[in-house]
C-alpha cells in the first residue's frame, strides 16, 4: 500500500506541477443544510461534506459532490454525527464523526464509515460515551489505513484499525486538528492550550510537544515540504495567525491571519496553504515558500478543502447559508 500511496503521490505531483496564479471565486454549491467540515478524495475528484440537521431528523447528512460539475450527486443518510470527515482514497472509505446525545441522555461519540463504491453506511464506531465536545477531528493514514480520532471529551487520541478502535492516546488537553504524514509515519494533533503534539505512527508514542498560539484549531501538512501549519484561533478583537513547524515540530515562523481562524488545508503541489478566517469572513493564502500571506479573499468561511490535482478550494461558509463557495487556484 505505501507503494500505492508513493506512486499516486508521484502523479498527484506531475498533475499539480503549474504555477497557480491569482485565486478567484468560482461559484458556489447549494447544500441540502448547513455544512461543517469536509474533505476532499483528489483520486475520484469527490468531495464530502457533513451536513447536520442539529436535532430535526433522526439522521444527518454527507453530501456528495461531483468535482468535475460542483454539484451535488448525492445526499447520504447517516447517524446524526455530522461533523468531522477524512477520507481514504486508496480503500474507498469516507468517515464521519461527531457527537449526539441519544433518548436515554447518553453522549454517543461516534464515527460512521462510508462505503464510497456504493456510498452507504458499513458500520458505525463507537468511540466513546464520555459527556463533552466530542469528536472534534479525523485523519487517515492513506499508507497504513489507519484512522485518527480527535477525542475532545475524554482528552485522547483515538486508533482506529480494521474499524475497531485498537489504542487510546492520552493528551495533555482537549485535541482539536489532526493531520498525518504517511510519507514519514508522524501524527500532528492541536490541543485547544496553545500546542502541538506530534506522535509516531509506529509506536503510538508522543515524541515532541511544541507550544504555540493560545487556542490551536485546525492543523494541515505540507507533503511536499514536510511543514505543518496550525490555526491559532484566537477570536476579535485579537488577530490570530498561523504557525509553520518543520516536520520535526519546531516552530519556524509565525503568520499573520485573521479572526478566529479555524480550518485549513494545503495544496502541496503549489505550496499553497489556506486557511478560513472564520470572523473576517475571508479565506487567507499563504505562500510555502515564504511563509507570509499573498492574498485575502471575502468569502465566508468556516471549514475549507484542496483538491491539488483540479486545483481547487472547497469552503464551508461561517454564515448561515448552505452552500459550498469553490475557489479557482488559478
Amino acid at each position: 500500500m505505501l507503494n500505492t500511496y508513493v506512486k499516486a503521490f508521484a502523479v498527484a505531483m506531475l498533475a499539480t506541477s503549474a504555477v497557480a496564479g491569482a485565486q478567484s471565486v468560482k461559484g458556489t454549491i447549494a447544500l441540502p443544510g448547513l455544512p461543517e467540515q469536509l474533505a476532499v478524495n483528489p483520486i475520484t475528484n469527490r468531495v464530502y461534506v457533513a451536513v447536520p440537521n442539529f436535532g430535526a431528523e433522526p439522521y444527518d447528512t454527507l453530501s456528495v459532490v461531483d468535482g468535475h460539475t460542483d454539484a451535488v450527486i448525492q445526499n447520504i443518510e447517516i447517524p446524526p454525527v455530522a461533523y468531522a470527515v477524512a477520507v481514504d482514497p486508496f480503500r474507498c472509505l469516507v468517515y464521519v464523526g461527531g457527537t449526539y446525545v441519544d433518548a436515554s441522555g447518553v453522549s454517543q461519540n461516534e464515527v460512521a464509515v462510508v462505503n464510497a463504491r456504493t456510498n452507504t453506511v458499513q458500520k458505525t464506531i463507537a468511540i466513546s460515551t464520555t459527556p463533552g465536545n466530542g469528536i472534534q477531528g479525523l485523519a487517515v493514514n492513506e499508507a497504513t489505513g489507519m484512522l485518527y480520532v480527535s477525542n475532545g471529551s475524554d482528552n485522547e487520541l483515538d486508533v482506529v484499525q480494521n474499524l475497531t478502535v485498537q489504542q487510546r492516546i492520552s493528551l495533555s488537553a482537549q485535541p482539536f486538528g489532526v493531520a498525518v504524514n504517511p510519507l514519514i509515519g508522524n501524527v500532528y494533533v492541536a490541543l485547544v492550550d496553545g500546542n502541538v503534539s506530534i506522535i509516531n505512527a509506529k509506536t503510538n508514542q508522543i515524541t515532541v510537544t511544541t507550544p504555540f498560539g493560545a487556542s490551536d484549531a485546525g492543523i494541515a501538512v505540507n507533503l511536499l515540504t514536510g511543514n505543518v501549519y496550525v490555526a491559532n484561533s484566537v477570536s476579535y478583537p485579537e488577530s490570530g495567525s498561523v504557525g509553520a513547524l518543520n516536520q520535526s515540530g519546531t516552530l519556524e515562523a509565525m503568520i499573520p491571519a485573521g479572526y478566529a481562524p479555524l480550518g485549513i488545508d494545503v495544496d502541496f503541489g503549489t505550496n499553497l496553504i489556506f486557511v478560513a478566517n472564520s470572523q473576517s469572513n475571508t479565506v487567507g493564502i499563504i505562500s510555502g515558500k515564504t511563509n507570509a500571506v499573498t492574498a485575502t479573499l471575502p468569502v465566508s468561511s468556516l471549514f475549507l478543502a484542496v483538491n491539488p490535482v483540479t486545483q481547487k478550494v472547497y469552503v464551508a461558509p461561517s454564515a448561515n447559508t448552505p452552500i459550498l463557495t469553490v475557489v479557482n487556484e488559478k
